[in-house]
């Protein structure tokens, strides 16, 4: 990268949690394997962490000269992506998670999207279990016109995919603190604001999730975001009370499911499964 125009920062939000420690350093070397390399990572860990998991990170921190950003107190991922996105210095920011696997070309290809025009990119994701198997692939919607379409139903973006300018969220002012539903939120002051989107229909990011991410999705908690989401979007000038209701109606059914019938729904229904 030499014009300072193509320079941009990554995003990654971590915390001492067992499963995004062990799939940090893959995640790392993903992001600084890729073909375009980052001018600067920015790692944000929210809370209190081990001393082993300490040394993993500032071992890294020497290898790959990240930006750390330690927070003492944990203040959850809102707080600490707007943390985070004070620390960027470029204009371009991509959102990567602690245990995912960003493909080789990911920033190449979304980059040019950005520079062209649009202020957030996103693509598809390829979903695979903690014993590397895949799933499932997650798509989404591809055009500007379909995103803001369908961002009342669904959740229109895969946040780990996410690239955007800084300003632009900035002007916004930042993520919102969404109970567990902060990246959503934040698309919606963005479209809200008539921004840009494009989607592409790539799989750019080898996402973990398994059954552990459909167990967690469910109980009082998931009703409760639920609710203050649809609240979000009404004030957001997004759908109407009626739609709204149907909605937080059918999403709080699907959250009291058992895991096993979950996994079906989400399997069969939400998401696509590649044969070859």
């Amino acid at each position: 990268m030499n014009h300072i125009e193509d320079k941009f920062s990554v995003l990654l939000p971590i915390l001492d949690r067992k499963d995004i420690i062990k799939g940090f350093p893959k995640a790392l070397e993903s992001i600084f394997n890729n073909s375009l390399i980052p001018d600067q990572v920015v790692v944000t860990i929210d809370g209190e962490v081990s001393s082993d998991s300490r040394k993993l990170i500032e071992k890294f921190q020497n290898q790959y000269l990240l930006d750390l950003l330690w927070i003492p107190q944990k203040v959850g991922l809102d707080k600490a992506l707007n943390l985070g996105l004070l620390e960027c210095r470029n204009e371009i920011i991509f959102r990567a998670d602690g245990d995912d696997i960003n493909l080789r070309d990911r920033f190449k290809l979304q980059l040019q999207y950005l520079l062209d025009g649009f202020d957030l990119v996103g693509s598809n994701i390829d979903e695979y279990n903690e014993q590397g198997e895949y799933i499932s692939t997650k798509k989404v919607p591809l055009s500007d016109k379909d995103i803001s379409r369908n961002i009342i139903f669904r959740n229109p973006i895969n946040h780990m995919t996410v690239g955007f300018k800084k300003s632009k969220v900035m002007q916004v002012g930042g993520y919102p603190e969404l109970f567990l539903k902060g990246d959503y939120g934040l698309w919606i002051k963005l479209k809200a604001a008539d921004m840009k989107f494009i989607n592409l229909n790539l799989s750019l990011v080898k996402a973990t999730t398994g059954k552990r991410m459909i167990k967690d999705r469910g109980g009082l908690e998931y009703i409760k975001s639920e609710y203050c989401l649809q609240v979000f979007l009404l004030r957001n000038g997004f759908g109407n009370i009626f739609i709204s209701l149907i909605i937080f109606l059918l999403r709080s059914f699907l959250f009291i499911l058992p895991v096993r019938v979950k996994y079906f729904f989400y399997i069969n229904f939400l998401r696509t499964v590649n044969k070859s």
